[in-house]
């Protein structure tokens, strides 16, 4: 177990060194206190914020529905489904967890309904000894000295299948790495690519690390 922790380790470090950490100044670390749907979060601040780069489809009937009916070619009741089912494996892995945010090109402004656009993290125990799961996106953690684990929320629920690529301008930072991740999700039919919107089957969320401000 510890051989392949360090192996998935060395492989992430090599991974970090090819992708950018150049973020927006992240957010001091905040408590989810709810889970609204699939790609937004409420945070004990009162506070609403939606996850950059993702599409998750409605979970219930609404005018988005209808939309996601078109582009998907897929039934109501489907997607209905694969809506509800993203938001219980996002609340299962962050409800009332310490999570840090950061921001692309529109980081002080917000969409229509007073939502800020983020990325969302949060960290992993750097002594743990686990096996972490393939559906999850993971990198270091570019603002600790230690060489400590963080998931990336808004990727992994693309590679999960849970969520489509949805870049849209200015906010384009990870449309390389969602477009890669979204290719992987169908290849390995996960999630919504499967044809099953039944939950993908993961090991149990790990003990979770004190979430840390990155350094500027």
């Amino acid at each position: 177990m510890r051989a392949k922790a360090a192996f998935l380790l060395g492989g992430v470090l090599a991974l970090s060194i090819l992708l950018p950490f150049n973020f927006c100044q992240a957010s001091d670390p905040v408590i989810v206190i709810s889970v609204i749907d699939g790609e937004t979060l409420q945070l004990a601040s009162g506070e609403k914020v939606r996850l950059i780069g993702i599409d998750v489809p409605a979970s219930s009937k609404n005018a988005k529905l209808r939309d996601d009916i078109k582009s998907t070619g897929k039934d109501g009741p489907t997607l209905i489904e694969a809506g509800k089912n993203a938001a219980k494996f996002l609340r299962k892995l962050i409800k009332n967890e310490k999570i840090v945010l950061e921001y692309d090109e529109q980081e002080k402004e917000k969409e229509k309904s007073g939502r800020r656009w983020v990325y969302a993290y949060f960290y992993l125990d750097p002594h743990l000894d686990m096996k972490i799961p393939d559906e999850w996106s993971v990198e270091l953690n570019p603002g600790t000295e230690e060489r400590q684990l963080r998931v990336f929320l808004n990727a992994t629920l693309i590679k999960s299948g849970y969520a489509q690529r949805k870049i849209i301008p200015p906010n384009v930072k990870f449309q390389e790495l969602f477009s890669k991740l979204q290719d992987e999700a169908k290849e390995q039919k996960r999630g919504f690519w499967g044809g099953s919107e039944a939950p993908a089957k993961t090991t149990p969320v790990p003990k979770k690390a004190k979430a840390h401000k990155r350094k500027s």
